[in-house]
């Protein structure tokens, strides 16, 4: 068992299927959308250590993931963001994820990596890109063990890169 199973509490049965898992990641962007990322960090966290450095603790580093997105296409002007009720999303990203992938039996990283969900976010009352990706793996008989591995969003990161392209060619 990998020392991340004995800190983590959140369990996916290994009989879930993709809606059971996706019901599990669901009650946690309830969490984000309450704004307890203390929470999040508790029992999804090890996985974020991503930015951890330049913020006083992993909640706040989550927090600024979140509010630092920008989309110019689903957010035009939009500078703040928060997690909200993904029961009541509407507009933004026509085609939010909510993919469930799953792994056959292997030992990638010493954990017994089983699957994988991404989760674009409900932002300001909108779908986002914003993607929250979990990970799960071996934990004993009978579950699996949820992190959240990261939340970024891969059009926003591309932008960044192209910028900094630009700006490095262009001093």
């Amino acid at each position: 068992m990998h020392t991340w199973s004995r800190q983590l509490m959140v369990l996916i049965p290994h009989n879930a299927t993709d809606d059971a898992v996706l019901d599990i990641i669901r009650k946690w962007i309830d969490v984000l959308a309450k704004e307890d990322y203390e929470a999040v960090v508790a029992e999804l966290g090890p996985g974020l250590d991503f930015a951890y450095g330049f913020y006083s603790s992993k909640a706040e580093c989550l927090r600024a993931q979140i509010k630092r997105y920008v989309s110019p296409e689903y957010f035009p002007g939009v500078t703040d963001f928060v997690v909200t009720d993904w029961r009541r999303a509407q507009g933004g990203n026509p085609e939010p994820r909510r993919h469930v992938t799953w792994y056959e039996p292997n030992n990638i990283g010493g954990i017994g990596l089983r699957g994988a969900v991404q989760f674009d976010l409900p932002l300001n009352g909108k779908w986002s890109d914003l993607t929250a990706d979990f990970v799960f793996w071996e934990h004993d008989n009978e579950n699996y063990t949820l992190a959240l591995e990261e939340i970024t969003s891969v059009n926003q990161s591309l932008q960044e890169f192209k910028k900094l392209e630009r700006d490095t060619k262009n001093p």
